[in-house]
């Protein structure tokens, strides 16, 4: 666990994405103070601690549509938010990401159509809205994800990498602009935060 401190009243918690930790008495007696909110879907949430709810949620109120930047989650996580699973299925894996976008999509009550898919894609580089016209088996769904989520996560600067800081830039920014709270934030979220503050 990371901890950054802006004030007494607006902390950030680094946690690696799928593990529990032990939260420091500072944390702890901040939290009824100026209350926690999780990352995501709270797949994350810390046993023993009463959040207000999702920071992304909050941040989806401020964001009109749905900017193709957003969709950089199709390719995040993937251990802990299962693409690989909820993507196979009848149909191409471009058709079953839009099917199952409530799944998949960072934004709740808010829907992608093929259009904005399309341009994610292309702008992803290589071959991926081709990869995405297959159909949605096993091997060409895992074939596809780990590709992206490699392009995205673990290749330096790619076309992918520069999607997904776009929409993490824009997230940080926000986190920053809060007036007080206890933000759990995957651990990789604290080194950026650090910078733009």
């Amino acid at each position: 666990m990371k901890l950054l401190e802006i004030r007494p009243n607006l902390m950030f918690v680094g946690q690696v994405h799928g593990k529990q930790t032990t939260l420091p008495p500072k944390v702890k007696s901040a939290i009824p103070q100026y209350g926690a909110w999780y990352e995501g879907n709270g797949g994350d949430k810390i046993r023993g601690v009463s959040y207000k709810g999702s920071w992304d949620d909050a941040i989806s109120k401020n964001i009109k549509g749905y900017p193709k930047h957003f969709l950089f989650v199709i390719f995040t996580n993937t251990a802990e938010n299962k693409q690989k699973e909820i993507l196979v299925g009848n149909g191409t894996i471009f058709d079953r990401i839009l099917r199952t976008q409530n799944d998949l999509g960072y934004f709740k009550n808010k829907r992608f159509d093929a259009d904005t898919l399309v341009s994610f894609l292309k702008e992803m580089g290589d071959d991926y809205l081709q990869l995405s016209r297959a159909q949605a088996t096993k091997g060409n769904v895992d074939k596809f994800i780990s590709k992206g989520e490699h392009a995205m996560w673990e290749s330096g600067n790619t076309l992918a990498k520069k999607m997904a800081d776009k929409a993490n830039n824009y997230r940080d920014m926000w986190l920053l602009s809060q007036p007080k709270g206890v933000y759990f934030v995957g651990s990789d979220h604290i080194k950026a935060l650090e910078s733009l503050y």
